[in-house]
C-alpha cells in the first residue's frame, strides 16, 4: 500500500486512519497515535478505546467498531479540531517517542 492518498481537495498527502464516530460526529473525546516508523498517524474516539480495553487490544471486533478510514494529513487534523484530545497512546512493543508533541490537529 502507498504512504501517499491523493485526496480530492487536498492533493497527494501522507495517509491517515480515523474511526467512524470521529468522522461523523462532533465534541468527542479521543485517543491518537503519530505516525512513526510503525505507521500512519491514527485517531479513535474514547468509545472505541473502551471497546479495545474490553478487548483487550486491537482486534476483530475492536476493529469492525472502528471502522477506520483512510484521510490525507490535512482532512484528518480537519475533522480532530472538532473533538477533544486525551493523549497519545502507545503500545508496548512501540519504541516511538511521542511525548514532546501537541494535539494531533495543531
Amino acid at each position: 500500500m502507498s504512504k501517499l492518498i491523493d485526496c480530492a481537495e487536498h492533493g497527494p498527502s501522507p495517509y491517515c486512519l480515523i474511526c467512524v464516530h470521529l468522522r461523523s460526529g462532533a465534541g468527542l473525546e479521543y485517543f491518537a497515535t503519530a505516525a512513526c516508523k510503525h505507521g500512519p498517524a491514527q485517531a479513535w474516539c474514547a468509545g472505541c478505546d473502551a471497546v479495545v480495553r474490553a478487548q483487550r487490544g486491537w482486534d476483530d471486533v475492536s476493529e469492525a467498531h472502528a471502522d477506520f478510514n483512510l484521510f490525507c494529513t490535512t482532512c484528518y487534523k480537519l475533522a480532530l479540531r472538532q473533538h477533544a484530545f486525551v493523549s497519545y497512546s502507545q503500545g508496548s512493543d512501540d519504541d516511538c517517542d511521542w511525548s514532546e508533541l501537541g494535539a494531533p490537529d495543531e
